[in-house]
């Protein structure tokens, strides 16, 4: 009698253990990965020409950043007031950044205007049209459509890498997204380098902010009249813009607005044509 109970504590110690160990699998075999992304896009709608930036998919014990590589370089400098190594790098238009944690229903989408750090939920993208493509880029791709930002977008994605992610906000697809092109040919992300990380701290994960919504109506608010709006812009270099509407519309409320839609106009063909980003 003694001797089954015994076994029976075993058995059931075994099995608490092996169901602690398979709950765990998942976590103890994840590779931390860096991918590297060229976008090729239009800045503005009037013109044809084509820019090209490096973004990055970091990717952390489940979670993940999608950021510009750029951008992480100017802000390390800007942190150590190196404005001479500032003034080396490239400018970018894409200062967006993407959280994405897989055990939730939503990601988090990240930027700047007038001051505000903001943070917002978006919805996980869906997709149609599954379908065997071929190969690309020496991987056996699969295509897919999606909708998002009031654009159609063409996806291609390889189980080949068994990471259920992508560039920007495509992930969720069985593999990893290599390309992400926009019908109108106005954005293409695709994957030019992937490697794997070790010894990294967690991604940080910033809480929303402000709703969706309310940063459309508030950045569009702004673009339609700049100078009736108090102005606070600061660039990388240090310089800063500031500026308070007088309640009158006289000259330097022109000069102001003047000044301003020559700085919007230059990048006004956003991934998500809901969402304004405003590069001062």
């Amino acid at each position: 009698m003694k001797n089954s109970m015994i076994n029976k504590y075993i058995i059931r110690k075994v099995i608490f253990f092996l169901f602690l160990f398979l709950s765990l699998c998942p976590y103890l075999t994840a590779q931390d990965y860096q991918i590297i992304y060229e976008v090729q896009f239009k800045p503005t709608k009037e013109k044809d020409s084509i820019v090209k930036e490096y973004m990055a998919l970091r990717i952390i014990s489940h979670k993940s950043i999608f950021y510009n590589l750029n951008k992480e370089k100017v802000d390390s400098l800007v942190s150590k007031l190196d404005y001479k190594g500032v003034s080396s790098i490239k400018s970018s238009f894409l200062r967006i950044k993407v959280f994405k944690d897989f055990s939730k229903d939503h990601y988090k989408i990240g930027g700047n205007f007038n001051q505000l750090n903001y943070w917002y939920k978006e919805k996980k993208t869906k997709y149609s049209q599954l379908k065997k493509y071929g190969i690309y880029k020496g991987y056996a791709a699969t295509e897919a459509f999606t909708e998002f930002g009031k654009r159609k977008w063409n996806i291609l994605y390889t189980a080949d890498i068994p990471i259920h992610d992508g560039p920007y906000v495509f992930a969720g697809l069985p593999g990893l997204v290599i390309k992400a092109e926009s019908l109108d040919g106005d954005y293409k992300f695709e994957m030019i380098e992937i490697k794997k990380l070790d010894n990294l701290l967690p991604i940080k994960e910033n809480k929303e902010n402000i709703k969706k919504e309310k940063l459309i109506k508030n950045i569009s608010d702004f673009i339609k009249d700049p100078a009736a709006h108090p102005i606070n812009f600061k660039n990388d270099l240090g310089d800063s813009f500031s500026y308070e509407f007088s309640g009158v519309r006289d000259k330097n409320y022109i000069e102001t607005n003047d000044y301003l839609n020559k700085i919007i106009n230059k990048f006004n063909n956003y991934p998500d044509q809901d969402i304004p980003i405003i590069t001062f």
